[in-house]
């Protein structure tokens, strides 16, 4: 008698793990289905913003991302654009000139609190 009590006892404890496990699940899901119903830092590429650029590749770039492998190996104008885009982003650019100060440093330049010449302990 006592061994059916154990068995009936663990056939309890089982469903309540698995009961407990259900709802958690459920819950997991809810959560994150609402958190991704409420997400709004996500755009759609069909509604972002088209920017003006000074790129004149730009607008064939829009017209090449939707062309299908098929449709690239006929179209030369989306293969030159493509590997342009390529070696412009592959490439080294140029880096940026430094502005030099050609204006030699003379005295008439230096701070006029401080009197030219003095040592500090003359001051």
């Amino acid at each position: 008698m006592e061994t059916h009590d154990i068995r009936q006892e663990r056939g309890r404890t089982g469903r309540a793990i698995l009961r407990f496990a259900i709802i958690a699940c459920a819950v997991a899901i809810a959560i994150i289905a609402v958190g991704e119903a409420l997400r709004t830092d996500v755009t759609d590429r069909a509604t972002a913003p088209v920017t003006k650029t000074n790129d004149p590749l730009a607008a064939d770039l829009a017209r090449c991302r939707d062309v299908t492998a098929e449709q690239l190996a006929a179209d030369d104008t989306c293969r030159r654009v493509w590997a342009e885009n390529r070696r412009r982003f592959i490439a080294p650019t140029a880096p940026a000139a430094r502005p030099t100060d050609t204006t030699p440093k003379t005295q008439d330049r230096a701070p006029t609190s401080v009197a030219p010449g003095l040592s500090d302990e003359a001051r």
